[in-house]
Protein backbone atom coordinates (compact mmCIF):
# COMPACT_ATOMS: atom_id res chain seq x y z
CA UNK A 1 0.00 0.00 0.00
CA UNK A 2 1.28 3.37 -1.01
CA UNK A 3 1.54 5.80 2.39
CA UNK A 4 1.93 9.77 2.64
CA UNK A 5 5.20 10.54 5.09
CA UNK A 6 4.33 14.08 6.85
CA UNK A 7 7.15 15.48 9.00
CA UNK A 8 5.78 17.18 12.17
CA UNK A 9 8.24 18.89 14.34
CA UNK A 10 10.33 16.06 15.33
CA UNK A 11 7.82 13.52 14.76
CA UNK A 12 7.59 11.01 11.28
CA UNK A 13 3.49 10.07 10.98
CA UNK A 14 2.47 7.23 8.09
CA UNK A 15 -0.89 7.87 6.80
CA UNK A 16 -2.29 5.20 4.63
CA UNK A 17 -4.70 6.55 2.29
CA UNK A 18 -7.12 3.59 2.80
CA UNK A 19 -7.68 4.31 6.35
CA UNK A 20 -11.01 4.90 7.85
CA UNK A 21 -9.64 6.93 10.93
CA UNK A 22 -7.73 9.00 9.02
CA UNK A 23 -10.61 10.38 7.02
CA UNK A 24 -12.57 10.95 10.00
CA UNK A 25 -9.24 12.87 10.84
CA UNK A 26 -9.50 14.89 7.77
CA UNK A 27 -13.22 15.95 7.93
CA UNK A 28 -12.88 17.09 11.94
CA UNK A 29 -10.23 19.03 10.67
CA UNK A 30 -12.19 20.62 7.43
CA UNK A 31 -15.11 21.21 10.39
CA UNK A 32 -12.64 22.59 12.48
CA UNK A 33 -11.42 24.77 10.18
CA UNK A 34 -14.93 25.86 8.76
CA UNK A 35 -15.85 26.66 12.52
CA UNK A 36 -13.11 28.73 13.20
CA UNK A 37 -13.53 30.98 10.02
CA UNK A 38 -17.41 31.57 10.60
CA UNK A 39 -16.14 33.17 14.12
CA UNK A 40 -13.79 35.40 13.18
CA UNK A 41 -16.16 37.02 10.56
CA UNK A 42 -18.89 37.46 13.09
CA UNK A 43 -16.11 39.33 15.15
CA UNK A 44 -14.97 41.38 12.69
CA UNK A 45 -18.68 42.34 11.85
CA UNK A 46 -19.19 43.28 15.50
CA UNK A 47 -16.17 45.26 15.73
CA UNK A 48 -17.33 47.44 12.45
CA UNK A 49 -20.85 47.90 13.66
CA UNK A 50 -19.33 48.93 17.45
CA UNK A 51 -16.81 51.76 15.81
CA UNK A 52 -19.87 53.38 13.41
CA UNK A 53 -21.51 56.90 14.69
CA UNK A 54 -24.49 57.57 15.59
CA UNK A 55 -26.56 59.88 13.33
CA UNK A 56 -28.05 63.20 14.60
CA UNK A 57 -28.96 64.76 11.46
CA UNK A 58 -28.75 63.92 7.76
CA UNK A 59 -25.14 64.01 6.80
CA UNK A 60 -24.07 64.55 9.75
CA UNK A 61 -22.83 62.73 12.48
CA UNK A 62 -21.37 63.35 15.90
CA UNK A 63 -18.63 61.86 18.50
CA UNK A 64 -20.04 58.63 20.20
CA UNK A 65 -17.55 58.82 22.62
CA UNK A 66 -19.76 58.44 25.11
CA UNK A 67 -17.32 58.39 28.20
CA UNK A 68 -14.22 59.37 29.84
CA UNK A 69 -11.51 57.28 31.34
CA UNK A 70 -10.79 59.08 34.32
CA UNK A 71 -11.26 58.22 38.29
CA UNK A 72 -12.00 62.11 39.17
CA UNK A 73 -14.97 62.12 37.16
CA UNK A 74 -18.10 63.28 39.75
CA UNK A 75 -20.80 62.81 36.97
CA UNK A 76 -21.81 61.94 33.58
CA UNK A 77 -24.42 61.63 31.21
CA UNK A 78 -25.24 60.39 27.98
CA UNK A 79 -23.39 63.31 26.65
CA UNK A 80 -21.52 65.59 29.06
CA UNK A 81 -19.19 64.66 32.10
CA UNK A 82 -18.00 66.53 34.68
CA UNK A 83 -14.29 66.19 36.23
CA UNK A 84 -13.11 67.25 39.62
CA UNK A 85 -9.75 69.50 39.44
CA UNK A 86 -9.43 69.78 43.22
CA UNK A 87 -9.39 73.15 43.07
CA UNK A 88 -6.24 73.47 41.34
CA UNK A 89 -3.55 76.59 41.92
CA UNK A 90 -2.19 77.71 38.95
CA UNK A 91 1.93 79.04 38.93
CA UNK A 92 2.33 81.75 40.77
CA UNK A 93 4.09 85.04 39.57
CA UNK A 94 5.52 86.45 42.40
CA UNK A 95 7.92 88.77 40.93
CA UNK A 96 5.79 89.86 38.01
CA UNK A 97 6.93 94.03 36.60
CA UNK A 98 4.23 96.56 35.66
CA UNK A 99 5.02 96.66 32.23
CA UNK A 100 1.17 98.84 31.42
CA UNK A 101 3.25 100.77 29.14
CA UNK A 102 1.26 103.20 26.34
CA UNK A 103 0.04 101.72 23.27
CA UNK A 104 1.96 102.05 20.01
CA UNK A 105 -0.22 101.21 17.48
CA UNK A 106 -2.74 103.61 15.87
CA UNK A 107 -5.04 101.02 14.79
CA UNK A 108 -6.53 98.19 16.11
CA UNK A 109 -5.63 95.09 13.94
CA UNK A 110 -7.97 92.16 14.26
CA UNK A 111 -10.00 93.01 17.58
CA UNK A 112 -12.08 89.88 19.03
CA UNK A 113 -13.39 91.70 21.96
CA UNK A 114 -14.17 95.23 23.90
CA UNK A 115 -16.01 94.85 27.26
CA UNK A 116 -16.24 96.77 30.61
CA UNK A 117 -15.60 94.70 33.32
CA UNK A 118 -14.43 94.96 36.44
CA UNK A 119 -14.74 98.91 36.36
CA UNK A 120 -12.26 99.30 33.70
CA UNK A 121 -12.99 99.41 29.51
CA UNK A 122 -10.42 96.63 27.51
CA UNK A 123 -9.81 95.77 24.14
CA UNK A 124 -8.63 92.57 23.06
CA UNK A 125 -6.37 93.58 20.37
CA UNK A 126 -5.60 90.15 18.91
CA UNK A 127 -3.36 90.40 15.79
CA UNK A 128 -1.12 93.32 17.71
CA UNK A 129 -0.92 90.50 20.62
CA UNK A 130 -1.79 92.79 23.05
CA UNK A 131 -4.99 93.44 25.59
CA UNK A 132 -5.37 96.90 26.58
CA UNK A 133 -7.32 98.92 29.08
CA UNK A 134 -8.44 102.49 29.41
CA UNK A 135 -10.65 103.77 32.34
CA UNK A 136 -12.83 105.81 29.94
CA UNK A 137 -14.07 104.83 26.89
CA UNK A 138 -11.89 106.90 24.41
CA UNK A 139 -12.15 106.56 20.65
CA UNK A 140 -8.44 107.00 19.95
CA UNK A 141 -6.24 104.00 20.05
CA UNK A 142 -3.39 105.33 21.80
CA UNK A 143 -5.05 106.99 24.39
CA UNK A 144 -4.95 103.01 25.91
CA UNK A 145 -2.49 101.49 28.22
CA UNK A 146 -1.15 97.89 27.84
CA UNK A 147 -2.59 95.31 30.35
CA UNK A 148 -0.62 92.26 28.69
CA UNK A 149 2.03 91.99 25.28
CA UNK A 150 2.27 88.06 27.40
CA UNK A 151 0.31 86.59 24.80
CA UNK A 152 -0.46 85.41 21.58
CA UNK A 153 -3.32 85.80 20.06
CA UNK A 154 -5.53 86.73 22.43
CA UNK A 155 -9.31 86.95 22.33
CA UNK A 156 -11.07 87.62 25.70
CA UNK A 157 -11.35 88.65 29.30
CA UNK A 158 -13.26 88.50 31.95
CA UNK A 159 -13.40 89.62 35.73
CA UNK A 160 -15.62 89.40 39.10
CA UNK A 161 -14.22 92.83 40.39
CA UNK A 162 -10.93 91.82 41.93
CA UNK A 163 -9.10 89.56 39.37
CA UNK A 164 -8.53 89.72 35.63
CA UNK A 165 -9.00 86.76 33.21
CA UNK A 166 -7.02 86.89 30.17
CA UNK A 167 -7.67 83.81 27.13
CA UNK A 168 -4.01 83.66 25.92
CA UNK A 169 -5.60 81.38 22.79
CA UNK A 170 -2.56 79.94 20.98
CA UNK A 171 -0.60 79.41 23.98
CA UNK A 172 -3.16 77.76 25.81
CA UNK A 173 -3.32 79.46 28.73
CA UNK A 174 -5.24 81.39 31.22
CA UNK A 175 -3.53 84.46 32.89
CA UNK A 176 -4.90 86.08 36.34
CA UNK A 177 -4.09 89.69 36.91
CA UNK A 178 -4.88 91.85 39.80
CA UNK A 179 -5.03 95.77 39.94
CA UNK A 180 -2.66 96.86 42.58
CA UNK A 181 -0.86 100.27 43.39
CA UNK A 182 -2.61 102.08 40.45
CA UNK A 183 -1.54 99.28 37.89
CA UNK A 184 -2.03 95.69 36.45
CA UNK A 185 0.03 93.09 38.18
CA UNK A 186 0.57 89.44 36.69
CA UNK A 187 -0.24 86.93 39.20
CA UNK A 188 -0.77 83.86 37.87
CA UNK A 189 -0.83 81.56 34.91
CA UNK A 190 -2.63 78.41 34.06
CA UNK A 191 -0.97 75.68 31.31
CA UNK A 192 -2.29 73.09 29.34
CA UNK A 193 -6.15 74.46 29.09
CA UNK A 194 -7.59 72.37 26.20
CA UNK A 195 -6.69 73.83 22.82
CA UNK A 196 -7.12 77.56 21.61
CA UNK A 197 -8.91 78.73 24.97
CA UNK A 198 -11.09 81.01 22.85
CA UNK A 199 -13.58 82.77 25.31
CA UNK A 200 -13.98 83.56 29.42
CA UNK A 201 -17.08 84.62 31.25
CA UNK A 202 -17.81 85.39 34.72
CA UNK A 203 -20.96 83.74 35.87
CA UNK A 204 -22.00 85.82 38.91
CA UNK A 205 -25.32 83.32 39.77
CA UNK A 206 -22.26 80.83 40.56
CA UNK A 207 -19.55 82.87 41.19
CA UNK A 208 -17.22 80.77 38.46
CA UNK A 209 -15.07 82.24 35.65
CA UNK A 210 -16.57 79.85 32.61
CA UNK A 211 -13.59 79.15 29.77
CA UNK A 212 -14.16 77.45 26.46
CA UNK A 213 -11.46 75.47 24.85
CA UNK A 214 -12.63 76.00 21.05
CA UNK A 215 -11.38 72.64 19.87
CA UNK A 216 -11.70 69.77 22.20
CA UNK A 217 -15.67 70.49 23.76
CA UNK A 218 -14.45 71.35 27.24
CA UNK A 219 -15.29 73.88 29.47
CA UNK A 220 -12.88 74.79 32.61
CA UNK A 221 -14.67 76.21 35.69
CA UNK A 222 -12.40 78.17 37.68
CA UNK A 223 -13.05 80.32 41.37
CA UNK A 224 -11.40 82.17 43.41
CA UNK A 225 -10.22 80.73 46.95
CA UNK A 226 -10.50 82.49 50.38
CA UNK A 227 -7.29 84.44 50.11
CA UNK A 228 -8.54 85.74 46.74
CA UNK A 229 -6.37 83.38 44.19
CA UNK A 230 -7.88 81.79 41.19
CA UNK A 231 -8.41 77.73 41.13
CA UNK A 232 -9.40 75.28 38.48
CA UNK A 233 -12.25 73.66 39.78
CA UNK A 234 -13.79 71.49 37.18
CA UNK A 235 -13.41 70.56 33.43
CA UNK A 236 -16.80 69.80 31.93
CA UNK A 237 -16.83 67.69 28.76
CA UNK A 238 -19.30 67.68 26.28
CA UNK A 239 -18.62 64.49 24.31
CA UNK A 240 -19.88 65.93 20.70
CA UNK A 241 -17.72 68.60 20.10
CA UNK A 242 -14.57 66.93 20.63
CA UNK A 243 -12.84 68.21 17.46
CA UNK A 244 -14.80 70.56 16.47
CA UNK A 245 -14.03 74.22 16.06
CA UNK A 246 -16.90 75.98 17.85
CA UNK A 247 -15.48 79.80 18.89
CA UNK A 248 -17.46 80.59 22.15
CA UNK A 249 -20.58 79.71 23.69
CA UNK A 250 -23.31 82.68 25.68
CA UNK A 251 -24.75 81.82 29.81
CA UNK A 252 -28.45 82.19 29.07
CA UNK A 253 -29.78 81.86 32.94
CA UNK A 254 -29.60 78.05 33.58
CA UNK A 255 -28.34 77.24 30.46
CA UNK A 256 -25.72 77.42 27.41
CA UNK A 257 -26.31 77.91 24.36
CA UNK A 258 -23.14 77.13 21.81
CA UNK A 259 -23.14 78.92 18.51
CA UNK A 260 -22.62 76.66 15.44
CA UNK A 261 -18.79 75.77 14.25
CA UNK A 262 -17.50 73.06 11.83
CA UNK A 263 -20.39 70.82 13.62
CA UNK A 264 -23.27 72.73 11.69
CA UNK A 265 -25.68 73.18 14.66
CA UNK A 266 -26.10 75.16 17.41
CA UNK A 267 -26.35 73.52 20.93
CA UNK A 268 -28.48 73.91 23.95
CA UNK A 269 -26.95 72.09 27.36
CA UNK A 270 -27.40 72.71 30.54
CA UNK A 271 -25.20 75.10 32.44
CA UNK A 272 -24.33 72.97 35.24
CA UNK A 273 -23.78 69.66 33.50
CA UNK A 274 -22.76 70.71 29.75
CA UNK A 275 -25.87 67.85 29.16
CA UNK A 276 -27.57 68.62 25.85
CA UNK A 277 -30.65 69.52 25.87
CA UNK A 278 -31.62 70.85 22.01
CA UNK A 279 -29.79 70.92 18.32
CA UNK A 280 -30.14 73.61 15.62
CA UNK A 281 -28.86 72.44 12.88
CA UNK A 282 -27.76 75.24 10.14
CA UNK A 283 -26.76 75.98 7.01
CA UNK A 284 -23.67 75.96 5.72
CA UNK A 285 -23.83 79.51 4.71
CA UNK A 286 -24.03 80.41 7.91
CA UNK A 287 -22.36 77.41 9.51
CA UNK A 288 -19.15 79.48 11.07
CA UNK A 289 -20.62 81.60 13.82
CA UNK A 290 -18.23 83.95 15.97
CA UNK A 291 -21.08 85.02 18.05
CA UNK A 292 -24.60 84.04 18.97
CA UNK A 293 -27.05 85.77 22.00
CA UNK A 294 -30.59 86.67 22.46
CA UNK A 295 -31.57 90.01 23.12
CA UNK A 296 -35.35 91.02 23.11
CA UNK A 297 -37.51 88.78 21.02
CA UNK A 298 -34.35 87.28 19.18
CA UNK A 299 -31.21 85.65 18.97
CA UNK A 300 -28.29 87.77 16.79
CA UNK A 301 -25.66 85.47 15.43
CA UNK A 302 -22.70 87.08 13.80
CA UNK A 303 -21.01 84.64 10.82
CA UNK A 304 -17.31 85.18 10.53
CA UNK A 305 -17.68 82.81 7.54
CA UNK A 306 -19.24 79.68 6.11
CA UNK A 307 -18.29 76.47 6.26
CA UNK A 308 -15.86 76.17 4.10
CA UNK A 309 -13.92 79.32 5.80
CA UNK A 310 -15.18 81.66 3.30
CA UNK A 311 -15.22 84.95 4.56
CA UNK A 312 -16.55 86.54 2.24
CA UNK A 313 -19.78 84.79 3.48
CA UNK A 314 -19.53 87.04 6.51
CA UNK A 315 -22.98 88.60 7.48
CA UNK A 316 -24.41 89.24 10.53
CA UNK A 317 -28.14 87.46 11.15
CA UNK A 318 -31.25 87.00 13.64
CA UNK A 319 -34.51 84.63 14.13
CA UNK A 320 -37.16 84.77 16.56
CA UNK A 321 -36.84 80.23 15.81
CA UNK A 322 -33.46 78.49 15.79
CA UNK A 323 -35.58 75.68 14.04
CA UNK A 324 -35.83 77.96 10.85
CA UNK A 325 -32.14 77.97 10.69
CA UNK A 326 -32.13 75.12 9.09
CA UNK A 327 -34.47 75.93 6.46
CA UNK A 328 -32.39 79.31 5.78
CA UNK A 329 -34.88 81.53 6.97
CA UNK A 330 -33.66 84.11 8.76
CA UNK A 331 -33.27 88.08 8.66
CA UNK A 332 -29.83 89.40 7.72
CA UNK A 333 -29.56 92.68 9.74
CA UNK A 334 -25.63 93.72 8.75
CA UNK A 335 -26.46 96.80 6.88
CA UNK A 336 -28.62 97.92 9.81
CA UNK A 337 -25.73 97.91 12.64
CA UNK A 338 -22.37 98.36 10.41
CA UNK A 339 -21.84 100.20 7.26
CA UNK A 340 -18.31 98.75 6.73
CA UNK A 341 -18.05 96.99 3.66
CA UNK A 342 -17.20 93.22 4.01
CA UNK A 343 -16.31 93.52 7.32
CA UNK A 344 -16.08 90.43 9.63
CA UNK A 345 -18.13 90.93 12.82
CA UNK A 346 -16.79 88.93 15.98
CA UNK A 347 -18.27 89.41 19.31
CA UNK A 348 -20.81 91.48 20.94
CA UNK A 349 -20.61 92.88 24.29
CA UNK A 350 -23.18 95.76 26.25
CA UNK A 351 -22.27 97.82 28.26
CA UNK A 352 -23.13 101.77 29.07
CA UNK A 353 -26.50 101.49 27.67
CA UNK A 354 -25.38 100.10 24.82
CA UNK A 355 -24.17 97.19 22.39
CA UNK A 356 -19.95 96.91 20.98
CA UNK A 357 -19.07 94.85 18.41
CA UNK A 358 -15.82 94.42 17.13
CA UNK A 359 -15.14 93.48 13.33
CA UNK A 360 -11.98 93.17 10.93
CA UNK A 361 -10.99 93.69 7.50
CA UNK A 362 -12.58 97.39 7.82
CA UNK A 363 -10.97 101.00 8.73
CA UNK A 364 -13.13 101.04 11.82
CA UNK A 365 -13.12 98.10 14.21
CA UNK A 366 -15.58 98.87 16.72
CA UNK A 367 -19.26 99.71 16.59
CA UNK A 368 -21.64 100.99 19.04
CA UNK A 369 -25.40 100.35 18.49
CA UNK A 370 -28.84 100.02 20.71
CA UNK A 371 -31.60 97.50 20.45
CA UNK A 372 -34.93 99.11 20.95
CA UNK A 373 -38.36 97.28 21.09
CA UNK A 374 -36.49 94.44 18.92
CA UNK A 375 -35.25 97.71 16.04
CA UNK A 376 -31.88 98.20 15.93
CA UNK A 377 -31.35 102.18 15.74
CA UNK A 378 -28.77 105.13 16.71
CA UNK A 379 -25.54 102.80 15.01
CA UNK A 380 -22.47 104.46 15.56
CA UNK A 381 -18.62 103.23 14.14
CA UNK A 382 -15.95 104.37 17.08
CA UNK A 383 -12.78 103.31 16.05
Amino acid sequence: MNSVKLKIHYFNINIHRDSRMCVCAYKCLILILILLLAISKINVKASEQDSTPVSVFPEQEIHSTGAVSNENIIMQTDTSAIIDMAMQLGVSIKDSPYPNGENTYEQLKVPTQIIKTGGFYFIVDCYHNQVLYNHQMSTDAKDWKVLTRDVELPHSIASDGNVFLVTDTERNRILVFKWEFSKFRHVQTFAEIGKRPHYIDYDRESQSFFVWSSMTGEMYIFKTDLTGAVCLSQVRQLFELEDYYVRLFAIMGDKILFPSGTNSYMILADKNTLEVEERYPVTSEIAGMAYAIKIGSYYYMTIACDLKADQKKATIIRTTDLTSLSKGIYETVYAQITSAPNGIPYYIDFFDGAFYMTQHNTSKSVVKFQIQNDTIVNTKMMF
